[in-house]
């Protein structure tokens, strides 16, 4: 049976050897979308300009875009012809942003999880990032990750709680797919639900025990969290390792001993 102890002294272990390496892996992680215990939030800007039509006098405000060509633009199509457009450009937006997930953002997650997981037993390379690009198991790999998503999401729409355990339940599939790229999809699946079995209560409160070090990482600007980041994938490698282990360990009949 593993301990958070245990896992947290191998991680740190590994990160005493290839800290920076692991730091610039956990970024890709990241911004790949693939982080899975932090949600990031960024503001938005405001900005002003005379170009902009509005202009201040006094206690009125003047807006005057008539003369110019988006003026003319919204007065022939009107409030609703802007809501469609907005509607249509926020589509857009939200289908390219997903495009880039699934066709860049996962094969760069998965490989980063190669380096950390290659990590627990030899030298790690970040040329790895790039290992699934180079695969002949591309497209199995996304659709996996694609099908883990969206169960998970249909449990979460269902219900949060139980959103939240299939999190769980299925956590171990990028490291399956690290060491069984041709893996069917529902195997990698059902095997991430088999290891986690048992477990999966323990795996949150590992979650939790990262919950300071990410509020100390947070205050640092934000920049700290990243810094954290390294540590929580070389963890989770360890722990893919463990219940790996456990998965295919003789099981001992105690009645008879």
């Amino acid at each position: 049976m593993w301990t958070r102890k245990e896992l947290k002294t191998k991680a740190k272990e590994f990160l005493n050897k290839y800290y920076w390496k692991a730091f610039a892996v956990a970024l890709v992680i990241a911004l790949a979308g693939g982080n899975e215990n932090i949600v990031f939030n960024s503001g938005g800007r405001g900005s002003s300009s005379e170009g902009s039509g509005v202009r201040f006098e006094g206690r009125e405000v003047v807006i005057n875009n008539s003369d110019s060509f988006l003026g003319r633009v919204f007065d022939t199509i009107g409030i609703p012809g802007i809501i469609a457009i907005s509607l249509i450009v926020a589509i857009m937006i939200i289908i390219l942003f997903l495009s880039l997930r699934v066709f860049i953002g996962i094969p760069l997650e998965i490989g980063g999880r190669k380096f950390f997981l290659d990590g627990t037993e030899k030298e790690p390379r970040v040329g790895d990032l790039s290992w699934v690009f180079r695969s002949n198991s591309y497209p199995n790999i996304v659709i996996t990750m694609v099908l883990r998503g969206v169960y998970t999401l249909l449990w979460t729409l269902l219900l949060i709680i139980p959103g939240i355990v299939k999190h769980y339940s299925y956590k171990m599939v990028p490291y399956i797919l690290v060491e069984d790229p041709d893996v069917d999809s529902s195997e990698a699946i059902k095997k991430s639900m088999s290891m986690t079995q048992g477990h999966k209560m323990d795996m949150f409160v590992l979650d939790l025990s990262f919950l300071g070090w990410y509020i100390l990482g947070a205050l640092m600007f934000g920049i700290g969290v990243f810094l954290v980041h390294p540590y929580y994938e070389a963890t989770y490698a360890q722990l893919y390792k463990t219940l790996n282990h456990e998965s295919y360990a003789p099981k001992v009949n105690l009645a008879k001993e």
